[in-house]
């Protein structure tokens, strides 16, 4: 019986894209660069082996001056773009009625996990938020899973997400995993895959009930 549920965020939980876009944009236009779209962003938010910051900046990693620009920027601004996927609080409400424990494994850092989380009012659903700068290597790496999955409980746990990232992590973690169709991302691989949140709850009702 799975006693764990660890869902990835953004894209999973949150539609987020939008607003991300909106504040890499910001961060673009004071570099002097042109302005890329929302898929642009998805794509290689979720792409493995990738450099982001070449992507996004043109820079081999993130200069201080970017990471401020856009984490005010984000922090100010993203609550108007960001919002739950429809029928996410009522799985969330029906996970915690069955006693499970939920987690969140973003690579995202903690701290917009835990505002973003909390403006959607879902933040007291999660035991542990852990974010990349929670553990020495993010996602696809098994960090994250086996810091909230510690001594060898990874068979009683599923992680749910939309990239191939966060497959990665799964199987590097030897935990089941979930394909959250209706995100940013793409698998090929994928065995288990949800449409959307509807079928998703009704996967796991049947699971937990019998």
């Amino acid at each position: 019986m799975l006693d764990t549920f660890i869902f990835d965020m953004d894209g999973t939980l949150l539609d987020s894209s939008a607003a991300m876009t909106y504040s890499v944009n910001f961060v673009r236009k004071k570099l002097g660069l042109k302005e890329i779209g929302k898929e642009y962003l998805e794509y290689h938010l979720n792409t493995l082996n990738e450099t982001l910051a070449l992507q996004l900046y043109g820079t081999s990693e993130y200069t201080k001056e970017q990471q401020e620009l856009f984490r005010n920027h984000y922090l100010e601004n993203s609550a108007k773009f960001i919002k739950p996927y429809d029928g996410v609080i009522e799985l969330l409400e029906f996970l915690k009625s069955k006693d499970k424990e939920l987690h969140i494994a973003t690579n995202a850092p903690d701290f917009f996990a835990k505002t973003m989380l909390s403006n959607c009012k879902l933040d007291n659903f999660f035991t542990q938020i852990v974010g990349a700068n929670n553990v020495e290597r993010s996602k696809p790496h098994p960090d994250m899973l086996e810091l909230l999955c510690p001594n060898s409980s990874t068979y009683r746990a599923v992680f749910i997400g939309d990239s191939i990232k966060d497959e990665m992590a799964a199987k590097n973690a030897n935990m089941q995993f979930i394909f959250a169709d209706w995100g940013y991302g793409e698998s090929q691989s994928a065995k288990n895959r949800q449409k959307n949140i509807e079928e998703l709850y009704n996967y796991l009702k049947n699971i937990l009930i019998r």
